[in-house]
């Protein structure tokens, strides 16, 4: 038999940035089961964020000539079981802030249950992500050569099991 909980949030969510697989998660009970990205991802600049931000006169080159580049076979078994004992809670917020969440990041408030979080990637940047405000990057030459043969082979198969209280 499930105890009584209480969750009350009265106040506001700021997120600035956030990237792949990334979450908040608000609320008396939370599950999260058998998350799983995948991928690859070139970007010669990046994601740019903030204000004010000044790119002036950059060459930047990705060459990425691939011979068998980023396969990824992630067969995940996920299995849950629901425990109807749980204790009881009182939580109560103001805010929440975030300024930056990359890759697998959560913000978990209140009864949480988080098991399978899974990212698997490959990434090739030439310049990077610029985060904040007045950020100044003058004539800068970027090169990023990836001369692959067979890189980043990711054989990511679990089995996954949660127990929810």
């Amino acid at each position: 038999m499930k105890n009584s909980s209480q969750f009350n949030f009265i106040g506001d969510i700021n997120v600035q940035t956030m990237q792949r697989q990334c979450g908040i998660f608000i609320g008396e009970e939370n599950n999260a089961i058998g998350w799983s990205t995948h991928g690859k991802e070139n970007n010669v600049i990046g994601g740019i964020s903030g204000q004010s931000n000044l790119l002036f006169q950059n060459v930047s080159i990705l060459n990425d000539p691939d011979v068998i580049d980023t396969p990824i076979d992630d067969r995940d078994i996920n299995i849950s079981f629901e425990n109807p004992m749980e204790d009881a809670s009182s939580i109560t917020l103001g805010s929440v802030n975030v300024n930056t969440m990359e890759q697998n990041s959560s913000v978990f408030l209140g009864n949480s249950h988080v098991t399978g979080m899974d990212a698997n990637e490959k990434v090739n940047f030439s310049q990077g992500a610029i985060f904040g405000n007045q950020n100044q990057l003058l004539n800068n030459s970027n090169t990023n050569n990836d001369q692959d043969f067979i890189d980043g082979i990711m054989e990511d198969q679990d089995i996954k099991i949660a127990n929810l209280r």
